[in-house]
């Protein structure tokens, strides 16, 4: 019997510890999911893909707007993708602070750069809080929240 209890709690512990490996793995592209269409400048609906209905995006942190619910994250990618004429994300330092089977917590180190239709330049260094919810099969993005880490240039 103690045989057969302590395989029964190493199979419970090596599930766990693969699903918590998955769990990060998975968030972690989403991640990049979004950060590779917003750089794509083209899709806007994958960008919304990385989202929950629901979401919040709140960049107030460099003096973009807080946004609620996919409708004006639509909006507003869409006059991002019509004004720029390059991006470029680079995201590091991601970490998993928190996870349970449908929500998460993680942050992330982007720079941001771009360069806008009249040809200005656009550079920033921020630090994405990310609420995570498991929905559909999937994370997606509930509540985003990017804070700079520099101080914004001009």
């Amino acid at each position: 019997m103690t045989n057969t209890t302590s395989k029964d709690q190493l199979n419970s512990e090596l599930l766990h510890r693969l699903q918590r490996l998955e769990n990060h793995q998975n968030i972690q592209a989403v991640v990049t999911d979004y950060l590779i269409a917003v750089d794509d400048l083209n899709d806007v609906e994958a960008v919304l893909d990385c989202f929950t209905e629901d979401a919040v995006f709140d960049m107030s942190g460099i003096n973009y707007p807080t946004l609620t619910g996919k409708p004006a994250l639509r909006d507003f990618f869409s006059n991002v993708f019509d004004s720029m004429t390059h991006h470029a994300h680079y995201a590091t330092n991601f970490k998993l602070d928190s996870v349970t089977d449908n929500t998460a917590k993680c942050r992330t180190h982007v720079i941001g750069m771009g360069k806008t239709k009249q040809g200005e330049d656009v550079l920033f260094y921020l630090q994405y809080h990310l609420d995570m919810q498991y929905e559909d099969g999937r994370w997606r993005m509930s509540r985003f929240k990017g804070m700079a880490l520099m101080p914004l240039e001009g």
